[in-house]
């Protein structure tokens, strides 16, 4: 177990911004693990906020709080639809449509299973990226599910979805040009021990077992080219990035 000093978690919850007020409970409780935002879009919905790109038409990442009661009952809702805290600037139904990729969740449906509201949210189209189905049906739908079982084991986690190209070269989808990712990201943070895993899977068929792609979080930083956790102090945060990949 990560130990941390008692002036750290003071600092820490003294840290956070003045205008959590304006917030919902759930944005609150991750407010200060937002990686940075290299669109300077961020929009806020219920239960979890995204990193929107308007020239790329998807957001660079998704960030939500979970705790084993946020996985509910709820049925899928399957209304896909346009944001419209994005004002049109996100991608459409039909940038999809014979595509050949699937309307892939950052923040993943049965996540936001606890009520009507938050389910219907995920199907923003701010929270969809264009995923080839192998990848999303495949090692993604594994990684999602052992991060629930996960929840249930160890209580409250943050998790940080999102996206990563190396190449200047972006392909697209449809007549908006919707960027398709190469390379997708996850972090899950165990916030009552501040450890944390993150793996980085190509988006494509899995040549390899989920833990195969487990990565350091300095090194997810420069692929993206993102600070991750630059609200919080110094010692949680290097705790945080360097001892990732171990835990």
């Amino acid at each position: 177990m990560i130990k941390i000093t008692k002036t750290s978690i003071l600092v820490f919850l003294f840290s956070i911004n003045i205008h959590a007020q304006d917030y919902s409970t759930d944005i609150v409780n991750y407010l200060n693990y937002m990686p940075e935002s290299s669109c300077g879009e961020i929009i806020h919905h219920t239960s979890y906020s995204v990193s929107f790109c308007e020239d790329d038409k998807i957001s660079e990442w998704a960030i939500y709080y979970m705790t084993p009661d946020k996985i509910g009952t709820t049925k899928r809702t399957n209304d896909f639809r346009r944001d419209p805290k994005a004002k049109g600037k996100d991608a459409s139904l039909e940038d999809y449509k014979g595509s050949g990729y699937d309307r892939g969740h950052l923040v993943p449906a049965r996540d936001m299973s606890s009520d009507i509201i938050k389910m219907s949210e995920s199907f923003f189209m701010t929270n969809i990226t264009p995923q080839h189905p192998s990848f999303n049906r495949g090692i993604l739908n594994n990684l999602e599910s052992q991060v629930r079982d996960w929840i249930y084991d160890i209580d409250t986690v943050i998790i940080i979805t999102g996206c990563i190209d190396t190449s200047l070269q972006h392909q697209t989808i449809g007549a908006g040009k919707v960027r398709i990712p190469e390379l997708f990201y996850k972090i899950i943070i165990d916030v009552n021990r501040m450890t944390s895993i993150s793996f980085l899977i190509p988006n494509k068929k899995a040549e390899k077992t989920l833990f195969d792609y487990v990565c350091s979080i300095k090194d997810l930083e420069t692929l993206s080219g993102l600070d991750f956790f630059y609200r919080l102090p110094d010692d949680i945060e290097n705790l945080l990035e360097f001892n990732s990949s171990e835990n």
